[in-house]
């Protein structure tokens, strides 16, 4: 009987460097300062996926997060900064997810099916939170764009992170 490899699964991490590299280029269109803040945030994220440790995972996409902060104060557009903020919690999400899988299953075992459609959903549900997010922020249009953007991000982490 073999061991089992107590990593995370590769997939999950394929998946949550993808959602990290949307992240990164939907900043990197409206402000390279936040992009490379999210690009250094991504790199954590990825040292953790590797090592596994829950404390990068999390230390990383909160530098992303920052990072898309960070473009939103210097007064970028607000979708791309949703799409960056919804990129980093989905990495976070299915990162988090792989190292799960990978300490109670296995980096053996055949779990791609289950990941698939945890990423699916979690996708959903962060793109109906940005589309509703992005609506009242045109609706409300004027006054303070940054608080805005700011609450938007805040409540698009939240619907996602709900999902957990």
């Amino acid at each position: 009987m073999s061991e089992i490899t107590r990593q995370p699964s590769r997939f999950g991490m394929v998946v949550a460097a993808g959602f990290a590299l949307l992240a990164v280029a939907a900043t990197a269109v409206v402000e390279l300062g936040g992009a490379a803040a999210v690009a250094a945030g991504t790199a954590v994220l990825l040292v953790g996926l590797v090592v596994p440790s829950r404390r990068l995972l999390t230390n990383g996409v909160g530098v992303m997060l920052l990072g898309v902060l960070y473009a939103g104060y210097t007064g970028a557009p607000a979708f791309p900064l949703l799409v960056g903020a919804l990129g980093a919690v989905l990495a976070w999400d299915t990162a988090s997810n792989a190292v799960s899988v990978g300490e109670q299953l296995g980096r053996e075992s055949p779990t791609m099916r289950g990941e698939a459609v945890h990423a699916a959903g979690s996708f959903v549900v962060g793109s109906l939170a940005v589309a509703v997010g992005y609506g009242v922020f045109l609706a409300a249009a004027g006054g303070q764009p940054i608080a805005a953007v700011f609450l938007l991000v805040v409540g698009a982490v939240a619907l996602v992170t709900a999902l957990r």
